[in-house]
């Protein structure tokens, strides 16, 4: 335990120095050499890696600058006071790695999926994300928090990590035909609500409903300039810098705001792509090199999925047009929806991330994942709001507000906190109160889990097809991949 909890350590200490624009690329460039990419080449694929994400924490900075103020503005507007106020994702990930599991985690987690990945218990390898471990080890704190029991949380962080790989398997190749990335799969957060996606796709055929193909490129072909992302993204732009001025509109200086804000988001729309096309640079060695071994026997194995940071598929048109919208959907259900208590504040801006498993299951389509993202975040504030106490004392107990002020100056109010980001899960939510049912009962709760779970393993092991299909792939792109 003591070794595990050193290693843990250091690789939290390693990420906090260095941040993910370091780790990733160095990661990047053991795993191709270790692969036999080269030294040359794994070096030219970590440096485009690493500048890809430089260049992405910039535009990201730059469209959380311009459109973090009105929405702040727009939250303070509205004059209405819940029990629990948001803090963001790093509330989360300081509890999380605040606590011995937590850092525990990050080497036992490593050694699981390496296990999990030699075996082919899984076709992904995520020690590439190990950033985002938090997302999903956040359940398990809070299991550990509400039980008492270290041995209850870990099992329960296994179990997710499990969970999280087996979607990740799924949408593998729905990602890398929607955004042409070849061998990348998705471990974090946004990931979770493609099951939903899933299931809303699979509705809307039993039901006969014919679907409303709302994209980038379908607006351009039909408004020609208007349809464009340049003037989609001053359009979005406009739409929330105006909801989050509505008390000064008369005046000339709110209108300079706007138009500026405006234009930052057009940019973002228009740059990214040269940003993630740095992304795609970076995985070109690895990827080819994997494939052509696969290709060859030496790697006897069908296929790998690379899981990497959300950061490579954020800035797609339809995917920022889509969570943008929803920012003000959400926002403002939430303030109605009985049940939440949550005022969503500094993870707003963060609502683009949370579009990305729904974009690709729907191949772009921006309607769909706004109809869907609005009922899914929308029933996950509630389910949330049931975890924020505990949240709270969790973060009391870690002292969370020694590093985080938000979260001290929410306590000295007699308010609590959430993280709107982490928490919105509802699939780990019912993890998480399966494993912390009171009493021997909790053994039914799990295994109840844990039989769903091998069954769907199972099913997707059967008819991957039907899995692959079903999370947006085409016919046509599973034909050229063998499947």
């Amino acid at each position: 335990m003591d070794f595990l909890i050193s290693i843990g350590n250091s690789i939290n200490a390693v990420m906090g120095i260095f941040g993910s624009s370091i780790v990733v690329p160095v990661v990047i460039f053991i795993i191709s050499m270790v692969v036999g990419v080269g030294v040359k080449k794994s070096f030219q694929g970590a440096l485009y890696m690493g500048v890809g994400l430089t260049m992405f924490n910039v535009l990201l900075g730059a469209l959380l600058g311009g459109i973090a103020p009105y929405v702040v503005s727009m939250a303070q507007n509205v004059g209405i006071s819940l029990p629990f106020i948001d803090v963001g994702w790093q509330g989360a990930a300081v509890i999380v790695y605040a606590n011995q599991l937590g850092y525990i985690y990050l080497a036992l987690g490593l050694g699981l999926n390496l296990v999990l990945f030699l075996t082919k218990f899984t076709d992904t390898f995520q020690p590439t994300d190990i950033w985002n471990y938090y997302q999903f080890v956040f359940w398990a704190v809070i299991v550990q928090f509400v039980t008492g029991s270290f041995a209850i949380g870990l099992l329960a962080a296994i179990f997710i990590n499990l969970i999280v790989l087996l979607i990740a398997d799924i949408i593998a190749p729905s990602i890398q035909e929607y955004y042409g990335y070849e061998g990348v799969t998705l471990t974090s957060v946004p990931a979770a609500v493609a099951p939903f996606a899933m299931f809303v796709r699979w509705l809307l055929k039993k039901l006969n409903i014919k679907e409303k193909q709302l994209d980038v490129d379908g607006l351009t072909a039909k408004f020609g300039f208007w349809g464009e992302p340049v003037t989609l993204g001053l359009l979005v732009g406009l739409l929330v810098a105006v909801l989050g001025s509505t008390k000064t509109l008369g005046d000339v200086n709110t209108w300079s705001g706007i138009i500026k804000a405006m234009l930052v988001v057009a940019g973002v729309m228009v740059i990214y792509p040269s940003v993630s096309g740095l992304f795609v640079k970076g995985l070109i060695p690895l990827s080819q090199t994997m494939n052509a071994s696969i290709r060859s026997g030496k790697m006897k194995r069908d296929k790998v999925n690379i899981a990497m940071d959300p950061a490579i598929y954020f800035g797609d048109s339809a995917n920022v047009a889509s969570g943008l919208i929803l920012i003000p959907i959400i926002f403002f259900v939430s303030l109605i929806m009985p049940g939440n208590g949550i005022l969503m504040l500094a993870d707003i801006p963060a609502v683009p991330f949370m579009t990305i498993g729904l974009i690709f299951v729907f191949r772009g389509n921006i309607l769909n994942t706004v109809v869907a993202g609005g009922i899914w975040y929308s029933i996950a504030n509630v389910l949330n709001t049931e975890v924020c106490k505990t949240f709270t004392d969790a973060a009391v107990s870690a002292g969370v507000g020694n590093s985080l002020p938000a979260v001290a100056d929410a306590i000295s109010q007699g308010l609590g906190v959430a993280s709107w980001t982490v928490g919105s899960n509802p699939i780990l939510w019912v993890v998480y109160k399966a494993f912390s049912v009171e009493g021997s009962m909790k053994f039914v709760t799990i295994g109840a889990c844990v039989v769903v779970y091998g069954a769907i393993w199972y099913m997707f092991k059967k008819n991957k097809r039907k899995f692959y299909l079903a999370a947006g792939a085409s016919e046509e792109f599973l034909d050229e991949l063998g499947h």
